[in-house]
């Protein structure tokens, strides 16, 4: 029998998926952390005068923003127990979501690295040097006078960066997760297909829904700051 189109069974099955907004979310919130302090010492490597550090970042980022986040998950996830095992370490036990939080950390750093990068080099050269002139040591005149314009031009970046690592949370059902994509496949399965349509236009709506408050949020943020910004220097 041919499956019908349900379109009026949409908003019910929106709560449902819903019940597995707190895995995502800590997916997420746990993979940005660990993918901004990767990032930043990427960063901090690739900007320096050392040769051999700002290749092995440069090589870093290039290796991570070639490969694909899906075909990354199945090699850790896949590949590293197997190598793991070679030396006698058993990673059986270990949770799938530390899995993902580890590729998704991965994938997305070298996005965050390039972010700091470019909001480091945004602002302008003379002002580093002019804090130098006065006395001020390199980290004081970074976390005075470089981070507060640079986090100020990073913010949008920062915002879109965000939204990328949320949308990737969604191929964490492919190794079995129960994230919101896991859950949609879960109720799918349970009717044998018949509401799969159904199903992931609700998981759609919903991530669409927490994007557009992601970017609200990202704007909101910016201009509140900005507003900061120019009080302070007024």
């Amino acid at each position: 029998m041919e499956n019908t189109f349900k379109p009026a069974t949409i908003p019910g099955y929106i709560p449902n998926v819903l019940r597995a907004f707190p895995v995502t979310l800590e997916i997420l919130l746990i993979s940005l952390l660990i993918s901004l302090a990767l990032g930043a010492f990427v960063t901090a490597a690739g900007i320096g005068k050392r040769k051999w550090p700002k290749a092995i970042a440069g090589g870093y980022i290039a290796f991570m923003r070639g490969i694909p986040t899906l075909v990354l998950i199945f090699l850790i996830y896949l590949g590293l127990p197997q190598v793991a095992q070679s030396v006698g370490i058993d990673l059986s036990g270990v949770s799938k979501t530390v899995f993902i939080v580890a590729c998704l950390s991965l994938s997305s750093s070298a996005n965050m690295a390039e972010m700091m990068r470019a909001s480091y080099l945004a602002v302008d050269k003379g002002q580093r040097e002019a804090a130098y002139s006065v006395g001020m040591k390199e980290f004081t005149a970074f976390r005075r006078i470089i981070f507060p314009q640079a986090f100020g031009i990073a913010i949008p970046a920062l915002g879109n960066n965000i939204i990328m690592l949320f949308k990737d949370t969604s191929l964490a059902f492919a190794i079995g997760v129960i994230d919101l994509m896991g859950k949609a496949r879960a109720i799918s399965s349970a009717s044998y297909g018949a509401n799969r349509l159904e199903v992931y236009i609700a998981t759609g709506i919903i991530f669409w829904a927490a994007c557009i408050i992601l970017e609200y949020c990202s704007k909101f943020t910016e201009k509140i700051y900005t507003k900061g910004r120019k009080k302070a220097t007024s």
